[in-house]
């Protein structure tokens, strides 16, 4: 691997930090032609690529301008924003948590066989794939057929009907019916098990289950139904330069490394609780189909995901988070942009974010963008979300814009447009206008509101994603002196606080129990319910578990720092304390419901009856009370 360059650094300033490495061709190759990504934060055996020096697009044009019509604040901006972005030093992972792929080039043609033989004889050399005929031909009166045919005469078509394909790079699994309506897997037909012999002393002692390491889908409809299919698999609509691309997928031979983009938390996760459905915000925005629900928890395929971010942006209490870099990281780097800019003098700041995706426009536009545009590349520009969106603000950002390239999956478009609309509704209620934080549109101009930027914020923020949002929103809100009525937020926002119906409610503590957030739980000392409403996330788990149907959610956003944090009473009640240890058990309204129903009841007579005013504990010591007092009556039939 080539080694990096390293500069003198001083633990105490993260900007004096300097490293960079270079990429291998297996990285490139992986990353860039079948992710559509640029590798920035890669790794490949041969090579890996960690850039934690930010790049300066080439912005002599726009200052060249500023200083032609004598611009002195221009001027100023332009300064101000080289030395940022030349003193400002990203302190990634240098070493991140990786996942592997393994391949063999084992190559699987699937479609139909006119059009799978035709993709064989393009083939580099040396590459014998499997063909797999799923369809009807798709040009009978192709003239090139008879010649694809005695091209391809030593390789033999399988036949199978409705095939279904699944994994990735090195571990790709297809299924289909044959003649007798049998549901067969391809890969152990065609290869079998004594045929990965090295795999199978690598990873184990007992040899691994025959797969396809690259699949080229010529059929009409893509097998894969996805946004962005798993690397190592490609479909061909048509055949415009078919031998390139099928030479850059075969070139996909080897061990490969790729970043784990995320971080999971299952205890933070609010999906389930004790079997009661809540939040799922992160399975309708993954464009990869990499999250999915097994046995009640939300898991990620590593493998599967390609670091768009966009579940870490949707999920609501941290349980996803990005770590590519982490969140904290990034807003680290934010704070200290900002703050090396208004050092150097530079003025209303307008932060651009975009994805290595986006560079390439992005890097255009800022040449003809005022001079106090200041780009942060991130691996995908839905990795920041709300918080960070907001954090900029607070650190000094006069404007947010976000930027989007055309080929961004609609998924990812569609979350980061409802968390826009979430953070219109915010900035209102904190008194800035909505187009401080908006899509970056190359197009309309670009009007921002000409509301001053100033840093309110001594030190970046460390908390969690929660904390860090409504810091910031909290500090935003006291210098504008924001709204005080609660805020109306978009359908399905993690924001919003519970009404209970008193009269309806047990407290039997159903909906604490399946509270992922503890926004609800009990007093402690008494019977009693409170309620903390920044720390409610909408879930719906507490509605959903309330056997009496006395949660009702109220979406909402109570702008007011201290009576969002405070802790509210939805109910409290006397005690019933136990008639013989005196410790407080349960609420005394429950006790006398009890008491009520079962008045008639025959097990529930006498000395029974009165087990009901006891503890658990004396409850049972009651129950076997005689039985202690004379053992020898058990024997006694």
């Amino acid at each position: 691997m080539s080694q990096p360059k390293v500069g003198e650094w001083n633990p105490q300033d993260p900007d004096s930090l300097s490293v960079t490495f270079f990429p291998g061709e297996l990285a490139r190759l992986l990353l860039s032609r079948l992710t559509n990504k640029r590798p920035s934060h890669e790794v490949a055996r041969t090579g890996a690529y960690v850039s934690t020096e930010q790049t300066l697009p080439n912005l002599a044009p726009n200052l060249a301008s500023n200083l032609a019509h004598g611009a002195g604040a221009a001027e100023h901006n332009a300064r101000a924003r080289a030395y940022a972005l030349q003193h400002t030093v990203k302190t990634d992972n240098l070493i991140p948590a990786t996942v592997s792929y393994q391949s063999q080039g084992r190559l699987l043609l699937v479609g139909p066989e006119d059009r799978i033989r035709r993709a064989a004889s393009l083939l580099p050399a040396g590459v014998k794939p499997t063909l797999l005929v799923s369809e009807a031909v798709h040009d009978a009166e192709a003239a090139d057929l008879e010649t694809i045919f005695d091209a391809t005469a030593s390789l033999a078509a399988l036949t199978l009907r409705e095939p279904s394909l699944t994994g990735y790079l090195g571990q790709f699994q297809l299924t289909g019916l044959n003649g007798q309506g049998e549901r067969v897997n391809l890969a152990a037909l065609c290869f079998p098990q004594q045929g990965f012999p090295q795999q199978a002393a690598a990873v184990s002692e007992q040899p691994r289950e025959p797969r396809f390491d690259l699949v080229a889908d010529l059929g009409r409809a893509p097998l894969f139904a996805l946004e962005r299919p798993p690397v190592g698999y490609l479909h061909l609509a048509d055949d415009q330069g078919l031998a390139e691309r099928l030479a850059e997928l075969c070139a996909l031979t080897g061990i490969f490394d790729k970043p784990r983009y995320f971080r999971l938390d299952p205890e933070a996760c609010a999906f389930t609780a004790r079997g009661v459905p809540g939040c799922s915000r992160c399975l309708d925005v993954c464009p990869t189909d990499a999250l999915k629900p097994i046995n009640g928890r939300i898991q990620i395929d590593p493998h599967l995901c390609q670091g768009f971010g966009s579940c870490a942006s949707a999920c609501p209490t941290g349980a996803i988070a990005y770590h590519q870099p982490d969140a904290n990281t990034s807003g680290d780097y934010l704070f200290r942009l900002l703050k090396h800019y208004r050092e150097a003098g530079g003025e209303a700041p307008r932060l651009l974010i975009a994805g290595e995706n986006e560079r390439e426009w992005v890097e255009a536009e800022l040449t003809r963008l005022p001079a106090n545009w200041l780009p942060v590349w991130v691996e995908e520009s839905a990795s920041l979300g709300i918080e960070s969106w907001f954090a900029a603000l607070a650190y000094g950002a006069s404007a947010v814009r976000i930027a989007l390239g055309d080929d961004a999956p609609a998924s990812v478009r569609a979350l980061v447009e409802r968390e826009l609309a979430s953070a219109a509704v915010l900035l209102a209620g904190a008194g800035l206008a909505a187009d401080r934080i908006a899509l970056f549109d190359a197009d309309a101009g670009e009007p921002v509101s000409g509301q001053p930027a100033v840093a309110l914020l001594e030190k970046p923020l460390k908390g969690d994603k929660r904390e860090n949002l409504f810091a910031a929103f909290d500090a935003l809100w006291q210098a504008n002196e924001g709204s005080r009525e609660p805020l109306a937020v978009p359908h399905g926002a993690p924001y919003g606080s519970v009404e209970l119906k008193e009269s309806d409610c047990t407290l039997c503590m159903g909906c604490v129990a399946v509270c992922p957030s503890r926004a609800l739980h009990a007093v402690g000392h008494a019977p009693g319910l409170n309620f903390i409403e920044q720390d409610c996330i909408q879930c719906g788990m507490c509605e959903k578990a309330c056997p009496e149907q006395a949660i009702v959610l109220v979406p909402r956003l109570q702008p007011v720092p201290e009576a969002r944090r405070a802790v509210q009473s939805l109910k409290a009640e006397e005690a019933a304390c136990c008639i013989r240890c005196s410790k407080p058990f349960a609420p005394a309204s429950m006790i006398r419901r009890i008491q009520q129903k079962l008045a008639g009841h025959s097990h529930f007579q006498n000395e029974a009856a009165q087990r009901l005013l006891m503890c658990e504990d004396c409850r049972v010591k009651d129950v076997f009370a005689a039985l202690a007092a004379d053992p020898v009556s058990q024997l006694k039939v």
